[in-house]
């Protein structure tokens, strides 16, 4: 079993890691969702499979940002004055 020191060293990286997934993912993904949407809202694009698979990819894409989102609800427990120590 971990002592609290590494278990608090352990968890601070684990939630660095966690804000640069999350960076790193926020830009790609509004990337691909604004270029599908100005697909989506461009008269030439009219094949109904081309715009079917567009909103595909748009539902995926809103569905990973909110996870991403969520990730940045991550917080650690308080656990500072809580032992006694």
């Amino acid at each position: 079993m971990r002592n609290a020191p590494e278990t608090t060293d352990r968890l601070r990286e684990i939630l660095e890691l966690v804000r640069e997934v999350r960076h790193d993912m926020n830009g790609p993904l509004t990337s691909v969702l604004g270029n599908v949407q100005l697909l989506l809202e461009d008269p030439a694009v009219t094949d109904a499979d081309t715009r079917e698979t567009l909103r595909d990819i748009q539902t995926d894409v809103r569905r990973l940002a909110g996870m991403i989102r969520r990730l940045s609800e991550v917080q650690p427990e308080r656990t500072e004055g809580t032992t006694g120590a």
